[in-house]
């Protein structure tokens, strides 16, 4: 108990969580057909963009220096968030721990480029947009990767499991900001009412 009493629990969770987010953690979102592996494989993560499709680049020109400046961010405010667990009373605990709150943040943004610029690339080829989750036909033609035509092809998207893990640790963050914020409302209140007491008793 005094050991938990020691940690901060919820942001080491959070950085824990966070751990299983980074570039090897694999696709956020992904498209692929149905019927053939052939067809097209779109990747989008936060840290690359990775298309395997005929008449597609295989990437966004921005993606690598926004995958390695994301990866970097991630590290560090894993390091602070980490060390900032096992000193919950230091005064950089709280500044540390928004920082991990903008990293995190800043994750998601660069998802949504990544995505917008996977979607920018499916739409100048084809003229149309996959939907962002579930099965459905994609009513183009299709030259695939064995380069034969596959008229309104059936085509699958999903988000992967990174991609939930990432709200997981934001909500862990949050909760120890929350969590520490009512601790110290806490502690200046008992400092309050025992300063009331002796002030009391030093008058009478």
């Amino acid at each position: 108990m005094r050991l938990l009493r020691r940690i901060d629990v919820p942001a080491l969770l959070g950085a824990v969580v966070a751990l299983f987010l980074g570039p090897a953690s694999g696709p956020w979102w992904t498209l692929t057909g149905v019927t053939t592996s052939k067809l097209l494989t779109v990747q989008v993560s936060p840290f690359y963009l990775q298309t395997d499709a005929t008449g597609l680049s295989m990437s966004a020109f921005f993606s690598v220096p926004l995958g390695l400046f994301t990866s970097l961010l991630l590290i560090l405010s894993l390091i602070a968030l980490g060390a900032s667990s096992f000193h919950p009373g230091a005064w950089w605990n709280k500044l540390a721990t928004y920082f991990s709150l903008c990293s995190m943040t800043e994750l998601y943004l660069s998802f949504l480029l990544m995505y917008h610029g996977a979607l920018t690339m499916l739409l100048g080829a084809y003229g149309i947009l996959p939907a962002y989750s579930g099965t459905s036909h994609l009513l183009a033609n299709v030259v695939g990767l064995d380069l034969n035509s596959h008229p309104n092809p059936l085509v699958t998207a999903s988000f992967g499991l990174p991609f939930y893990l990432g709200f997981l640790s934001l909500g862990l963050i949050a909760t120890s900001l929350i969590v520490n914020d009512i601790v110290e409302k806490r502690k200046m209140r008992d400092h309050r009412g025992v300063a009331a007491i002796f002030t009391t008793d030093s008058e009478s």
